[in-house]
């Protein structure tokens, strides 16, 4: 699960650095310039000395990126209806704290990467957003591509699954990840894990 959450962050926050053309479409246009935008918000909150408050705007960016309800939902697949209100929004609170850290401590890496987008299609109701990241440190490591997965809700834009260029989605990962444990711990099995996971990481 730590594996999934660091791939997961590390490509949500290269989206804030993304650079690159125009779609033709307009649908898929529109979920290109949302990524694009976050290039501008947070080179600017880099550009101010670390704080709190800076977190705190990175924290919120980061909300605006990512439908955490939807990424659930489709990761726990099956047993996303199976749960009450009650646990589904533990399940996504937690699910967010575990993100939210893990971009904060990964998001500096990152600025060593430029990003370039290559294509943006309509994938049904959904949006897919093909990007190439490359190291500017060291340009003979080979490129890696990363594909977005956009979702327009209620007005606004977010990230709902991304594949990096191994082709793993971080949906299907997620998803077969909580089936093991589903399966053979259950339900509370699952979230003692993931509370579990949490402590560590606010001890670290």
């Amino acid at each position: 699960m730590r594996r999934s959450i660091s791939i997961l962050v590390f490509a949500f926050s290269l989206v804030s650095l993304a650079v690159g053309a125009t779609a033709s479409a307009q649908t898929p246009a529109e979920a290109q310039r949302f990524l694009q935008d976050r290039n501008t918000t947070v080179m600017r909150l880099m550009e101010r000395p670390a704080s709190p408050s800076r977190d705190t705007e990175l924290t919120r960016m980061l909300g605006e990126l990512l439908d955490y309800e939807e990424l659930s939902r489709r990761a726990l697949a099956r047993h996303w209806d199976e749960r009450s209100p009650a646990e589904r929004a533990e399940f996504v609170g937690i699910l967010k704290q575990l993100v939210e850290r893990s971009y904060r401590s990964n998001l500096q890496r990152t600025l060593r990467y430029e990003v370039r987008y290559e294509t943006a299609e309509a994938r049904g109701a959904d949006v897919l957003v093909q990007t190439e990241a490359r190291n500017r440190q060291n340009r003979r490591a080979p490129a890696v591509s990363i594909d977005y997965l956009v979702v327009q809700r209620d007005g606004a834009w977010r990230i709902v699954d991304i594949t990096v260029d191994d082709g793993m989605s971080m949906v299907d990962n997620y998803r077969n990840q909580f089936e093991r444990i589903l399966r053979r711990e259950g339900w509370d099995g699952l979230m003692t894990r993931m509370r579990g996971r949490l402590t560590e990481e606010a001890a670290e």
